[in-house]
């Protein structure tokens, strides 16, 4: 599976993505986006054909914001497998997972 981290994250962030790949993995291809982001810190869209998340994080925020939202945003992937799409137990369940 191809997946991609932006280049300009810091060394802490990537770690972190390496971190949630390897124990809490997900099934489908990921992308994550440092880019800026107006009315939150960060986003997470589920695409199809071919199945795919994309994670988008602020580039605005400092690197402990940027981790905190990743395991967020990751959740939100995770809780997707069981077909929950917002703050509903199994996202909770999923962010205990991630942090």
């Amino acid at each position: 599976m191809k997946r991609k981290v932006h280049k300009r994250s810091s060394k802490e962030f990537n770690e972190a993505v390496h971190t949630l790949r390897v124990l809490v993995p997900l099934p489908h291809p990921f992308k994550i986006i440092r880019c800026a982001l107006k009315d939150c810190w960060g986003t997470c869209e589920k695409k199809s054909n071919p199945d795919r998340f994309i994670i988008r994080i602020a580039k605005a925020i400092t690197d402990d914001e940027a981790i905190e939202t990743l395991a967020h945003e990751w959740a939100h992937a995770r809780a997707w497998l069981d077909n929950v799409d917002d703050h509903s137990p199994y996202f909770g369940v999923a962010y205990s997972e991630c942090y």
